[in-house]
């Protein structure tokens, strides 16, 4: 990291409703092209392909070809799976229309997500699903958002505060998809 890199660490949590299970929710986090579509600034995605050689096809490959972190463990195959996304994101510093590259890997808990952007912005969060902890509400389940930042400290201000603003929209489009589709179970049973 260079003297002109900053990072920053942000959480950001919300109580998973009742009627949902965890099983339910992890699913659809694993769900890639709506979890997409739930950031506010979507404009289009595609999958990539993956790359030729073989560094993706099993776990323990694609943990080193990625560089993944300590903790994660991909499921299924292949075990990272690429995609470019283009947003409109409203900023005087870039362009309106900002191409990342995003590695997304299934966990059993939840999914984890590199976004590398434009002006080497990269972001890593990890979506969890887990028993809520503390706070006035005990049990239940909670989604947990466990975001990393790195990138200039000139744009780091910028890109944590879309973090920030974006966050309870994001959350908010999981939570009533998580509702409809548990509405759409009990109807059915």
């Amino acid at each position: 990291m260079s003297f002109f890199t900053g990072t920053t660490k942000l959480v950001n949590t919300s109580p998973v409703p009742p009627s949902v299970t965890k099983a339910a929710a992890v699913a659809l986090l694993h769900d890639h092209a709506f979890f997409l579509k739930t950031e506010p600034h979507y404009v289009s995605h595609r999958a990539l392909p993956p790359p030729a050689d073989s560094s993706n096809e099993d776990a323990s490959t694609a943990k080193l070809a990625y560089q993944l972190p300590p903790g994660i463990e991909p499921l299924g195959k292949p075990a990272v799976k690429l995609y470019e996304v283009v947003d409109n994101v409203p900023n005087p510093v870039w362009s309106s229309s900002v191409v990342s590259k995003e590695e997304f890997v299934d966990l059993a808990d939840g999914l984890w997500v590199r976004i590398r952007s434009p002006l080497a912005v990269v972001m890593e969060t990890r979506w969890t699903i887990r028993e809520r902890k503390g706070g006035d509400e005990e049990g239940g389940l909670e989604l947990v958002e466990d975001v990393d930042i790195s990138c200039s400290k000139l744009l780091l201000g910028i890109v944590k505060a879309q973090v920030d603003n974006n966050w309870k929209l994001i959350h908010a489009n999981i939570m009533a998809k998580l509702v409809e589709d548990a509405k759409k179970e009990t109807v059915e049973e």
